[in-house]
């Protein structure tokens, strides 16, 4: 019988080669043999949480508290998972507990500031436990750092660029690290020449980390350099071809420098399609369905505001939308079937970046909800880790007549600054019940809009898969 290290170390390795089933069933193993031993139980909820069965890893995390372990890790595992089914400040309360154990741990302040600011859209409030770990231990630079990313996140892009520049100062020209928190905020901020030079500074540092390229990239783009951003994106599309956000680079230089082969991948006529969702199993028409899923996101969405990093504004993001147990949400999964391959079929093959990946199937990679209040929006971004995308509408505003493209879905407006600014080249009008599916290195974002409507949506990213993984 194989002894706990070995199985540890297994599960281990599985987990590090992205076998996370493989990884869980090595702990439920693990969980038999030592059923008391609070290490093995909270591992089970981590792999548990990493593979989005947070109902599973909320239970076994608690378990792990029964038995003793007080970690700040179990603590940080239990409130992702929380969050992971909705149990916002259930969820708050476990993330203080971490950062009450941990303070300085970066990750656990950068979450629960998070948490704090969709439930409350307050700043202040966002920044309290920062500031207290601050005043404890006013040299930690990862939270002066993380400081100024919150500030950012909220929407003040220069106050974030004023709040990191002490410390960007302090240590010029000596970590490239610092100099891409540079790049970001001064590109964020709109001082363009200043990500440059920061950019090039990080260039020397590290000439061939993956972000540092990309940062220059960007910067080269934001002056209005294309055609030194158009080599940088071509060698990383070249070394990451899988990755959508270098495709979506190397198309937005093309397209500055009027080469034609930006039309090849954004090619909207072909690439851009828009289907009805199919009934599921249990429904008598689409229609019921989607008035069920509006009843169980509505009840479901509980955040005032959105989540960092994330392209929406004014509106709230529900994640995850699978690790809810919810049938109406899992039925999803059928209704999207039908669509899904009508799209697959309309593209067929061919040796692009899209179509050289269509192998007739699909597996989701991941699923999550939005729900937008009046003025709300999203900011045009890409999916670097899928390969389609979707947006499927469920309720939507009042259109203000035929050529009011409020709520609208565009695309091919870049979501990083350039020189001279690009427009958006294509539109598609919302209308509930129709799944929009599009290239995930696509640029794409939403018109805002007015009203008391709230619009909510569910988004899904795809993943190619043979015909039998549907």
């Amino acid at each position: 019988m194989s002894s706990l290290n070995e199985l540890t170390e297994k599960a281990n390795a599985l987990k590090a080669a992205g076998n996370l089933a493989g990884a869980i069933a090595v702990h439920e193993q693990l969980v038999k043999l030592a059923p008391t031993n609070g290490a093995v139980l909270h591992n089970h909820a981590a792999a548990l949480g990493d593979a989005g069965r947070n109902l599973e890893a909320v239970a076994q995390a608690e378990r792990a508290f029964a038995t003793g372990l007080d970690a700040p890790q179990t603590w940080l595992v239990l409130a992702r998972a929380l969050a992971g089914v909705g149990r916002a400040d259930d969820s708050i309360k476990a993330f203080r507990e971490s950062v009450r154990r941990q303070p300085l741990n970066r990750e656990a302040q950068r979450e629960l500031a998070q948490m704090v600011w969709m439930r409350t859209a307050d700043l202040g409030k966002a920044l309290e436990s920062v500031d207290a770990a601050l005043k404890a231990s006013p040299q930690s630079i990862e939270l002066k750092l993380l400081r100024g990313e919150i500030i950012g996140q909220s929407g003040d892009a220069q106050g974030e660029y004023d709040e990191v520049s002490p410390v960007l100062a302090a240590y010029a020209g000596q970590n490239a690290f610092l100099e891409l928190v540079g790049v970001n905020a001064a590109l964020a901020a709109g001082r363009f020449e200043d990500a440059l030079k920061h950019a090039r500074v990080a260039m020397d540092l590290a000439p061939g980390e993956q972000k540092v390229i990309a940062g220059l990239c960007r910067s080269f783009l934001a002056v209005g350099e294309a055609r030194e951003a158009a080599l940088l994106a071509s060698r990383l599309h070249a070394s990451y071809p899988l990755d959508q956000f270098y495709i979506a680079l190397l198309a937005t230089a093309w397209r500055m420098l009027g080469d034609e082969r930006c039309h090849d991948l954004y090619n909207y006529d072909r690439f851009v399609g828009a289907f009805s969702l199919s009934c599921p199993n249990g429904w008598a028409s689409v229609e019921a369905y989607v008035d069920d899923l509006l009843e169980t996101l509505d009840r479901l969405h509980s955040y005032e505001t959105h989540p960092y990093g994330q392209s929406v504004r004014h509106g709230s993001q529900l994640p995850s939308i699978f690790s809810f147990g919810e049938p109406v949400l899992d039925a999803y999964k059928q209704a999207i079937r039908g669509p899904i391959q009508r799209f697959l079929q309309q593209i067929g093959a061919g040796g692009d970046p899209l179509r050289v990946r269509n192998r007739g199937g699909h597996q989701i990679y991941s699923a999550w909800s939005i729900r937008l209040k009046a003025s709300g929006y999203h900011v045009n971004h890409v999916h670097p880790q899928g390969w389609l995308s979707s947006a499927c509408h469920l309720r939507l505003p009042k259109s203000g007549g035929p050529d009011d493209k409020s709520g609208w879905l565009m695309f091919g407006e870049p979501g990083i600054p350039t020189t001279p600014k690009l427009a958006p080249e294509h539109y598609i009008k919302p209308r509930i019940g129709v799944m929009a599916i599009f290239p995930s290195y696509m640029w794409h974002g939403t018109a805002p809009f007015s009203g008391d409507i709230r619009r909510t949506t569910i988004a899904i990213d795809l993943v190619p898969a043979p015909v039998s993984a549907i």
